[in-house]
């Protein structure tokens, strides 16, 4: 198989529909073009043809024959042009006793006309002219009287007015065309434009789809003409969506099946000796931990609505009556009309592993808060009074299974989690320094109305 290198060209359909359009519309011209140098050109010799035969029946209505039966000019013709030696338009009249010329075609000669294309009627046809390469010739056998002889009548003209007319006209339609060329190769562009909206509406969609897992494209909004690649797409979101669920589902099952072997071997290693059991429990909770960080990870999605200060209410009846927290002072400064855009369970994922990171961490006092003046949106305070966490090291902070201590079995996945869960409803998690001294927790979610 040839690699062809990708180029704008092939990657860009606009510019194909642009370049296919321009150059159809230019071959148009093109034939559009020839197709009037060639009418043109004909008009001018019909009109030619006809000045011709009306020279003609002047020439005819002019001449006589003598009593030798010779052809004789009874009045001057009015064109100037007969008495101007190689003037272009010349005349002949030939009787079988003589002929009579004009003096413009002075000592040339005009080639005779085809014997059948006098038996009737002005005949035209061209020929090599006498001074010019080439003329247009008319030509008719004519009797001055019923009984005389038959008489040539020719009537001859240059055709380089003709052709110069064409090129002229050539010149003048080529520059007309080349501008309607410009005109309709912008109206191509305009078309271009608008013919592929619908896939820019196609394109936002999309970006609509990445957000929420059960988005799909609406089939009636868009042309008929783009309907099996909005099928195709749906088609597509739905095996997805399939897929993750199922892939959820493994993941979830194995993490639960393994909880329970966790488990075992946590009550296997405390009759170890200390030397023995520090290393092995702290392996076993950084595993403990992956496996519940998987749990969190494979939930239905972040997306809901909870009242914020009865689920910290709940989380805190709990982390009370923790080692942890059983000393410390908890105050839930939230309004109890204060909307969290998270599910319920995963708010008491998120809050519950910020709010248990807090107090093993306080020395007395939880504060969790609401930050007013920061614009529309729900934002929430977790603080403490403990060491915090130096500025340095907070990026490291929200990093999977990283510990800035070494205090407990803790496997490090907390804060991590956490903002998993934050992120996934749209919000942001941020750590800084509590007006207490200790770790401040912003959790930060813009209205999204």
């Amino acid at each position: 198989m040839r690699f062809r290198p990708p180029s704008a060209l092939n990657r860009s359909l606009s510019l194909r529909l642009l370049l296919f359009a321009g150059v159809t519309i230019a071959l148009a011209m093109g034939v559009a073009w020839l197709a009037l140098g060639l009418l043109f050109e004909r008009h001018s010799e019909r009109q030619l043809q006809a000045e011709l035969e009306r020279q003609g029946i002047a020439l005819v209505a002019a001449l006589d024959l003598d009593m030798h039966a010779r052809p004789v000019l009874t009045r001057r013709l009015t064109d100037p042009r007969f008495d101007r030696p190689g003037s272009g338009l010349y005349w002949r009249a030939s009787a079988p006793a003589g002929e009579l010329r004009s003096r413009s075609l002075w000592d040339g000669t005009l080639p005779p006309p085809p014997s059948r294309a006098v038996a009737a009627g002005w005949t035209a046809f061209a020929a090599r002219g006498p001074f010019e390469d080439r003329v247009l010739v008319v030509a008719r056998t004519v009797r001055l009287d019923g009984t005389g002889p038959a008489m040539l009548v020719e009537i001859a003209a240059d055709r380089r007015p003709v052709a110069a007319a064409r090129a002229d006209f050539g010149a003048e339609s080529g520059l007309f065309l080349l501008l309607l060329w410009m005109v309709l190769a912008l109206a191509a562009w305009v078309q271009v434009r608008l013919g592929l909206r619908p896939l820019r509406a196609v394109e936002s969609e999309l970006g609509a789809m990445s957000g929420a897992i059960d988005a799909r494209l609406s089939d009636m909004q868009h042309p008929r003409e783009i309907e099996p690649l909005t099928r195709a797409i749906n088609d597509f979101a739905d095996r997805r969506t399939d897929d993750i669920a199922r892939a959820r589902k493994r993941a979830r099952d194995l993490a639960h099946a393994l909880k329970t072997p966790i488990t075992a071997l946590r009550m296997q290693i405390e009759g170890l000796d200390e030397a023995r059991r520090a290393p092995m429990a702290q392996s076993l909770s950084m595993l403990a931990g992956a496996v519940e960080g998987e749990l969190a990870r494979t939930g239905e999605g972040a997306q809901g609505e909870t009242a914020a200060r009865a689920l910290v209410e709940r989380i805190l009846a709990v982390v009370s009556r923790t080692p942890d927290g059983a000393e410390l002072d908890f105050r839930n400064m939230l309004p109890a009309d204060l909307i969290l855009p998270m599910r319920e369970d995963a708010a008491i994922e998120a809050l519950g592993a910020l709010i248990d990171n807090a107090a093993r961490h306080a020395a007395t006092l939880v504060v969790i808060a609401t930050e007013s003046g920061q614009g529309n949106g729900c934002r929430i305070l977790i603080c403490d009074d403990g060491p915090g966490i130096a500025e340095a090291l907070r990026p490291a902070a929200l990093g999977r299974g990283v510990r800035l201590d070494e205090r407990g079995a803790r496997h490090g996945l907390g804060l991590a989690i956490a903002q998993d869960f934050v992120t996934a409803s749209g919000g942001t998690l941020a750590l800084d320094t509590a007006p207490q001294g200790g770790l401040c927790v912003r959790l930060a979610w813009n209205d999204k109305g």
